[in-house]
């Protein structure tokens, strides 16, 4: 049965959750999960840079088929997503959120066309999103190759944890990264980006040598970048990536976090990792799973 949030309470099953990506294209975690107590099922991304304070932000057609009363339409003051356009929603309640073992009742939402707009952009059904609100509570770990979400995870060794502190208007995981030797900077811990973004200084401060340019695209739209190769170190793993995205879209998203955000860890980095998040401890563990006898 599925027990209620907030807590890692014990649980009579494994609280292991598989999960897809949601295309080759936009790589997001999509798990399965019910929205309604006699919802049918639906695909949930799971992203811990959503940031505002609802435990989940759903499609338009999904808020519809459901038949929720919402608020008038709201526009956010400040946003931490890549893009300069704002993204209107209107406000809920679902009376439930379920995945796997967990289950939040009495769930204020946040109903957005943006989730419509990424259904058609990635080809297959995205219905909602969840994000910091519903994790909050949780230490849990994404195991990337395995493609599996475990909600109950044990906590690593206190010498391999690696602290994070959350922004100061908006709760981004920020932790301490190395790239090529220099640093360390703040970096953001993104399960929804693609890839890994670096500010123009801190490029030039690690000897980054653009050699191409590019597009990235976010929730907000789509921006100008150039890439680089580099050598991006998170506590005891490192790695070799190249296009990483170089744009100044990162001192935007300083200013709406209140503190200050140098780079972005995504997917390029992360999977190859089992990636632990212990919100409630803020401590991250980062192990690399692509290597034979890591379980």
């Amino acid at each position: 049965m599925p027990v209620d949030a907030p807590a890692n309470a014990p649980v009579a099953a494994p609280p292991i959750v598989p999960f897809e990506y949601a295309s080759a294209q936009a790589p997001l975690i999509v798990v399965e999960g019910r929205l309604g107590e006699a919802a049918k099922k639906a695909r949930i991304v799971i992203d811990t840079g959503a940031t505002a304070p609802y435990a989940a932000f759903l499609s338009v057609s999904r808020g519809r088929a459901l038949k929720l009363p919402l608020s008038d339409e709201k526009t956010p003051k400040g946003s931490t997503a890549i893009g300069d356009a704002a993204q209107t929603y209107r406000e809920g309640e679902l009376s439930d959120i379920t995945i796997g073992p967990i289950k939040r009742k009495a769930a204020r939402v946040a109903v957005m066309p943006m989730i419509d707009a990424m259904t058609q952009q990635v080809g297959k059904p995205v219905d909602a999103i969840i994000g910091y609100e519903f994790l909050r509570t949780y230490r849990f770990s994404i195991d990337y190759p395995a493609r599996r979400i475990d909600f109950s995870a044990p906590a690593g060794p206190d010498a391999q944890a690696l602290s994070f502190h959350l922004a100061l208007k908006k709760p981004l995981v920020l932790v301490l990264a190395v790239v090529n030797g220099r640093g360390p900077f703040t970096f953001e811990i993104d399960t929804g980006a693609t890839v890994t973004s670096l500010s123009p200084d801190v490029a030039e401060r690690a000897g980054i040598v653009a050699n191409g340019a590019g597009m990235l695209s976010g929730a907000g739209g789509s921006v100008a970048i150039r890439q680089g190769d580099a050598r991006v170190s998170l506590g005891p793993v490192s790695y070799d990536l190249s296009h990483i995205s170089i744009s100044d879209h990162l001192s935007r998203i300083s200013s709406a976090a209140g503190s200050q955000v140098d780079g972005i860890v995504g997917l390029d980095f992360l999977y190859r990792t089992r990636l632990t998040i212990d919100y409630p401890a803020s401590k991250v563990w980062i192990e690399d799973a692509s290597q034979p006898g890591v379980k």
